[in-house]
């Protein structure tokens, strides 16, 4: 068992190394959906990916009454970016809870390390891959003014931190960039956002580490 966890620790390495290792085309958005075979969604289909490195695809339907769940966290409409960012925040944890009964991730644990080898866990990248997904829904939606997604970045390999990639959207007339990070939290858990710059340079939630 310890041999296996350890096999499956370093094909985890492999895998977010592949993503961090330096700029590709999978940084996109379009790189992203070729790299992981992952459909422009919409709330009534799209792809939610887990088991590392999007090894697994899971098919999500999302009801007219659930997407409105997401909608009236948008409502009133925020006052300035900041505000959207909080709403953005709280609403890719609704997203998690809501797929998870039908993609079977609702036991994920934040990080990758110390849920590995459990069914419906996810590690960074399919956690940047949904978050793109679900940022995307809600720009095509309308609920994004301040906004864009872009794609995913990420940071260098013990350079500031383990391996890490992240979903990324970009404000709107100032161009600043902002991780929307959901992979420190368990599932459900709203995801952290925050300027791109000091993600980049190693940041981690208090008390959590950039390896858990």
């Amino acid at each position: 068992m310890r041999l296996v966890a350890m096999t499956m620790m370093a094909a985890v390495l492999c895998s977010v190394v592949a993503a961090c290792g330096g700029q590709d085309q999978y940084d996109t958005i379009e790189g992203m959906r070729e790299k992981f075979k992952l459909t422009a969604p919409t709330p009534q289909a799209f792809l939610v990916c887990h088991e590392h490195g999007c090894t697994e695809r899971s098919k999500v339907t999302l009801s007219d009454q659930q997407w409105a769940q997401v909608r009236t966290m948008f409502q009133p409409r925020p006052r300035d970016a900041a505000d959207e960012r909080a709403r953005m925040a709280q609403a890719v944890g609704l997203l998690e809870r809501l797929v998870a009964p039908q993609a079977g991730t609702a036991k994920d644990v934040g990080g990758t390390f110390e849920g590995i080898g459990r069914s419906g866990q996810l590690d960074c990248e399919d956690e940047a891959a949904n978050t793109t997904q679900y940022l995307i829904m809600m720009k095509n939606d309308g609920l994004l003014a301040y906004h864009t997604p872009i794609g995913r970045r990420w940071r260098g390999f013990f350079i500031h931190g383990w391996p890490h990639t992240t979903a990324v959207v970009s404000e709107k007339g100032s161009d600043t960039l902002w991780a929307v990070d959901s992979w420190f939290e368990d599932n459900g858990v709203p995801a952290h956002v925050l300027p791109l710059a000091t993600w980049q340079g190693g940041w981690t939630p208090a008390g959590k580490s950039g390896q858990r």
